[in-house]
């Protein structure tokens, strides 16, 4: 059985942030990535599990630097989580499925629930 902290972090959407970017030479934006993490992944991430540059997963939570990447784990990355996390995400559709049976209903004949 595979560790915990073993389990790679594998986003569930990567999306573009709307204003922040980098403005290249030739007038070229790069766009800064937003990922969108199972909760899970969120508190390995905070907790110091998971390197929040690379996603490199650790078995020890917090080391001086990550092997992957070099970033300074222990010194940074509690501040960086605290400036750049942008709360919790919804997926999904944004109605009930009641209101998608009342939109059903409009265009259709369907008997009423009680």
């Amino acid at each position: 059985m595979a560790e915990r902290w073993a389990k790679p972090v594998v986003p569930l959407v990567i999306e573009q942030h709307e204003s922040e970017g980098v403005l290249m030479p030739d007038g070229r934006v790069f766009r800064q990535p937003v990922f969108v993490l199972k909760p899970e992944d969120v508190d390995r991430l905070r907790a110091g599990y998971v390197c929040i540059k690379c996603f490199q997963t650790f078995e020890q939570a917090w080391p001086e630097l990550c092997p992957v990447c070099g970033c300074h784990v222990r010194r940074d990355q509690a501040a960086y989580f605290a400036r750049e996390y942008g709360g919790d995400q919804r997926l999904g559709p944004s109605t009930s499925l009641a209101d998608e049976r009342e939109r059903l209903r409009e265009g259709v004949d369907l008997p009423k629930e009680d």
